[in-house]
């Protein structure tokens, strides 16, 4: 089954753009200084952090957090009310693989962990290019088999898996999804990620610059996780080249009108309804890249997200 749900108007002539998609990249061109991926990762990584700051809204407050190490990871757990038996949702964040940690998007865990009532665990996985693939698909795994296990830092036993991710955290999902077909129970894919062989058609093409994510990013991000080009087409890297499993878990896939990815995501939503899998598909129009954790900036994307969650709580509970 695929639900299709766009948001915005129904493009007329070139991309629909929202005003307030134009004011914040009026605002962005206005602020000058290097391209983000002629920066080292350091700066990168900083940068990252500081959008946030700027961009997203605070994290709700009623939910309590506790960080832990485990497995080698760092992750941050994320208790909406007192623990109790039932799935565990497990987040990857998204930033290439290169750029993103538990800080960038805590806000959408926060949300994700009250909207749905269920516990929430965050991976800090190693990035880029320091460690390169296979190292944060192989950290999510970990995790996730040890999130499974019900550990005594999540309080109440863990009855199933659901997996989250936005961008590259998307493309992290998915392959948990894929290696724990059975366990995971449901999927949260935002924007993912799932060609990364740069393709030369689309929206790939389409959005290539002017739109914050641009194909020089992209090629940045992909050079640092992939360095050697013949990962770039495997099905870790990009599982929207090969067959997925027909038993796969129930997705909410949402994208965005102005990005370069929103091809691969509509791509994937199409492939999983026709394979029978329930597939929901969320377009926000008009609308960029990176919503989800600038969601101050984007009082249209906060309302997406939010719906785009609670689909996901129905879609865990099924």
């Amino acid at each position: 089954m695929l639900v299709l749900l766009l948001d915005g108007a129904r493009r007329m002539s070139g991309p629909f753009i929202l005003p307030e998609t134009a004011a914040v990249l009026a605002g962005v061109a206005e602020q000058g200084g290097p391209h983000l991926a002629d920066m080292t990762a350091a700066d990168m990584r900083a940068t990252y952090l500081q959008m946030g700051a700027v961009f997203d809204v605070p994290a709700e407050a009623s939910v309590r957090t506790s960080d832990f190490v485990a497995a080698g990871c760092r992750m941050r757990a994320y208790f909406p009310g007192v623990a109790e038996a039932g799935p565990v949702i497990l987040y990857t964040h998204g930033g290439g693989w290169v750029i993103g940690d538990l800080d960038t998007h805590n806000p959408l865990c926060t949300l994700l962990a009250a909207a749905t009532g269920l516990r929430v665990v965050a991976v800090d996985y190693r990035l880029a290019p320091e460690h390169p693939f296979p190292a944060a698909h192989d950290d999510c795994m970990v995790a996730a088999r040890y999130l499974a296990g019900s550990p005594a830092e999540l309080e109440a036993n863990v009855t199933g898996l659901a997996v989250a991710g936005d961008s590259a955290g998307g493309n992290l999902a998915l392959y948990v999804a894929r290696e724990m077909v059975g366990t995971v129970v449901a999927q949260l894919l935002i924007y993912p990620l799932v060609d990364s062989t740069a393709p030369e058609q689309g929206s790939y093409l389409d959005f290539a610059e002017g739109f914050i994510l641009d194909r020089k990013l992209m090629d940045r991000f992909i050079d640092d996780y992939l360095p050697n080009h013949a990962d770039r087409g495997g099905a870790e890297a990009s599982p929207g080249l090969h067959p997925l499993p027909a038993d796969l878990a129930p997705a909410v896939i949402v994208t965005a009108g102005l990005d370069p990815l929103r091809d691969q995501g509509r791509a994937l939503a199409a492939r999983m309804a026709a394979m029978g899998i329930e597939t929901h598909l969320v377009e926000a129009s008009g609308l960029i890249h990176g919503i989800a954790t600038m969601r101050a900036a984007f009082p249209t994307a906060d309302r997406i997200i939010r719906r785009a969650v609670l689909l996901f709580a129905d879609t865990i509970r099924r």
